[in-house]
């Protein structure tokens, strides 16, 4: 299967709320890249994004953002001995 990458954290919220399903996702020194399965239509849903010509629902895309930065933060909790999530604190940004 294809797959497109992106690091771009808002064009992947609007790719989501577009029902383009997230493969995976992965985090390196404080970057989050997420791979999208290639759809038809990806390449011109991402060429309308960059164009400024899309629209979406403002409650589904809102939605996306959060549920990204969930698996985001999810992605950088880890459980200790105890079996309490602690946090684990990398530098940059949630992108």
């Amino acid at each position: 299967m294809n797959t497109y990458t992106t690091n771009d954290f808002y064009l992947s919220a609007f790719l989501v709320a577009s029902n383009v399903p997230l493969s995976s996702h992965q985090r390196w020194n404080g970057k989050t890249s997420f791979k999208f399965a290639e759809t038809d239509g990806l390449s011109q849903l991402i060429d309308q994004y960059y164009a400024d010509q899309v629209r979406v629902s403002p409650i589904r895309y809102g939605n996306s953002l959060k549920n990204l930065k969930a698996l985001i933060y999810a992605a950088n909790t880890n459980m200790n001995t105890n079996g309490n999530h602690e946090n684990i604190h990398n530098s940059g940004s949630a992108k």
